[in-house]
């Protein structure tokens, strides 16, 4: 399994138009929804709190994130670069640079700014 996420992919969410993406399923504050299929379908795991290491049986292909939370996501275990940070549901993460494994993640550090609007 491939852990890597890419910076430069961010633009390319941003200019995706949000109406044209599937509605995210409902989430609650403070959870980071991880699915191994597109568009929040499949088997999921939930995170509700800073998790230095993360590991799924399957490549994680969509994330949910509840209207208000950030995420701080790293490829790297222990919260290590490189990291993005995410503001909003991502129905298809490899858009975001996400192809396979992530290392960490926890709610975002009140002073990281959000990088996918």
């Amino acid at each position: 399994m491939k852990k890597a996420i890419l910076a430069g992919a961010l633009v390319a969410f941003a200019a995706v138009p949000a109406s044209a993406q599937p509605a995210p399923p409902r989430t609650v504050h403070g959870e980071l929804m991880l699915y191994d299929q597109l568009n929040y379908n499949g088997d999921n795991v939930t995170l509700d709190s800073s998790s230095p290491t993360v590991h799924t049986d399957w490549n994680i292909r969509s994330l949910a994130i509840h209207p208000g939370d950030s995420w701080q996501i790293c490829a790297r275990s222990r919260f290590r670069d490189p990291c993005i940070v995410l503001n909003r549901s991502v129905p298809d993460s490899s858009v975001v640079g996400i192809d396979g494994q992530i290392g960490s993640a926890r709610p975002a550090p009140a002073a990281a700014p959000a990088a996918a609007h």
